[in-house]
């Protein structure tokens, strides 16, 4: 019940999201700025993040932090505005996002103490993102959303929140980190249930991949 609840409140969410991402693309687009350009605008805006995260100047990590997603937020809606839409398009900003994701989460590793929390929650993190896009080499998968916790925008305010509480000790990022880690196990073991799932109803439909059919076969 808590997780349909759970995705019942981001459906929601969503046409209102949708608003602010326009008004967000709106100077971008009147510029006409390359959405790939504004994905690797993120890229580079974590990276000033990280720089700050090793500096401790936590309150400037925020900043930046924040700026870096964002541009990940709206790069799709300029590129439908600006009849740049595109299958490559695609695929480049979700890589971005997701090198976006590893610098944002291993930068604590540069801080004294926060090491383990910091491989941890990278490692599952990258482990529940990989969960999905494995079961398309077996099935035809689209892109819905799985019933799963420990999505990009769960991570992003787990750091969020954890950047602004590390003013009164590292004990907050410290959780924070471990909290990521946590959401992203189960959000993984969550994902390769569902793909188990997925891949017995495709076996029933006989709707296999061809070279999984002709393994098979042989």
């Amino acid at each position: 019940m808590i997780k349909s609840n759970y995705f019942i409140m981001l459906s929601k969410l969503r046409p209102h999201i949708k608003l602010i991402q326009y008004f967000l693309s709106w100077p971008f687009i009147k510029l006409k700025i390359s959405p790939n350009l504004i994905s690797i605008s993120g890229l580079f805006f974590a990276l000033i993040g990280a720089y700050f995260v090793y500096q401790q100047n936590f309150l400037l990590a925020f900043l930046f932090f924040l700026i870096a997603p964002t541009m990940d937020l709206i790069d799709g809606t300029v590129a439908r505005a600006l009849n740049k839409v595109s299958n490559w398009g695609n695929y480049f900003e979700t890589m971005i996002d997701k090198f976006v994701d590893f610098i944002m989460i291993g930068s604590f590793v540069f801080i004294p103490g926060l090491e383990i929390p910091s491989i941890l929650a990278l490692g599952f993190s990258m482990l529940s993102s990989y969960a999905k896009p494995r079961v398309a080499l077996i099935i035809i998968a689209d892109n819905h959303d799985w019933p799963a916790i420990g999505e990009h925008a769960d991570k992003l305010i787990i750091v969020f929140i954890g950047l602004l509480l590390a003013f009164f000790g590292y004990n907050y990022l410290n959780f924070a980190l471990y909290l990521i880690a946590l959401i992203s196990l189960i959000g993984t073991i969550q994902r390769i249930i569902y793909a188990k799932k997925l891949i017995k109803t495709a076996e029933k439909k006989g709707t296999l991949l061809p070279y999984i059919k002709n393994k098979k076969e042989r």
